[in-house]
């Protein structure tokens, strides 16, 4: 059976090593000389070879001595590492975040909360995925991402959230649209147009909300086209055919062919929330947590 020399034991062989004087290192160690002494050759009785040549004139290393010291300094400098390293990792300055979002958020918020946490924290690795909101409700249950942009709300005892971003729907019109010239346009209006909206596969929960949004007011839809993605939805409104209803946040990322208009009888708003499951918590997490609340913050300001 191996046995290991204790720390200790090792830290005095060390401390002569490099003074290369028993008293020296007896000062600095803060023991007497003697039990420093004693030390060193219970070590060497341990290990079964002599490690300090001692004679009334000096101190020195023998080869083996010298083999000691050098590795024992190399796994020195490896804990402290491996100390910095966990102590790193423990204020969440390090590791990898699975992020999911959707595609309101991907147009603007998303983004800024990304550049701020990588400027704050750059290593720690953002992996990015595009989800419907349903899929990121899963992927958040079987701890498959860490946080997720999704539409809201969202109440689950498991899941935490917080809210981002509160949005008017706005109508998506192409330029040479009979409702262009109007300053704004009624739910009524954008229902007596063909609409192009996202597939329920990919959009679901916006599609849903979609719905009520017409049901609530009186008004059935006919929905032309439907697309998979967001530039396939403005594709077609672009070349006239149909309308959108969309989250105001296109409005930054308006193509040259295509025009938003408030809808002037609709006081309902789309909620962007972040979400993440309580289980799974992290210091890299929290961090993102909070510089996502502190941005969304600024934006509503």
């Amino acid at each position: 059976m191996t046995i290991s020399p204790q720390t200790r034991d090792i830290e005095a062989f060390k401390m002569v090593a490099v003074e290369l004087s028993f008293r020296r290192a007896a000062e600095r160690l803060a023991i007497d000389q003697s039990a420093l002494s004693r030390r060193i050759r219970q070590l060497e009785d341990m290990l079964g070879y002599q490690l300090v040549r001692r004679t009334t004139r000096e101190v020195s290393l023998t080869s083996a001595g010298e083999e000691f010291y050098e590795r024992t300094r190399l796994i020195a400098s490896q804990i402290e590492a491996a100390v910095q390293a966990g102590r790193i990792a423990a204020e969440g300055k390090k590791g990898i975040l699975r992020v999911g979002y959707m595609s309101f958020s991907a147009i603007d918020l998303m983004p800024r909360i990304v550049r701020e946490y990588t400027r704050r924290y750059p290593d720690v690795e953002l992996d990015l995925r595009y989800i419907r909101t349903q899929g990121q409700k899963i992927e958040l249950s079987r701890n498959n991402i860490d946080l997720g942009f999704m539409l809201g709300p969202f109440r689950h005892p498991q899941i935490e959230t917080a809210q981002m971003l509160e949005e008017r729907y706005v109508a998506i019109l192409p330029f040479d649209h009979r409702l262009s010239t109007r300053s704004a346009v009624t739910l009524a209006e954008v229902a007596d147009c063909p609409l192009v909206l996202g597939n329920m596969e990919q959009w679901e929960t916006f599609r849903l909300m979609i719905d009520d949004l017409f049901h609530r007011a009186g008004h059935s839809v006919d929905i032309r086209y439907e697309a998979s993605n967001a530039l396939g939805i403005l594709g077609l409104v672009g070349h006239g055919l149909g309308l959108s209803i969309y989250a105001e946040g296109i409005m930054r990322l308006q193509p040259r062919n295509i025009m938003t208009k408030p809808i002037s009888d609709c006081d309902t708003r789309i909620s962007t929330i972040l979400a993440w499951n309580r289980a799974y918590k992290t210091p890299a997490l929290i961090n993102f947590v909070n510089t996502a609340k502190r941005i969304a913050a600024e934006s509503t300001a």
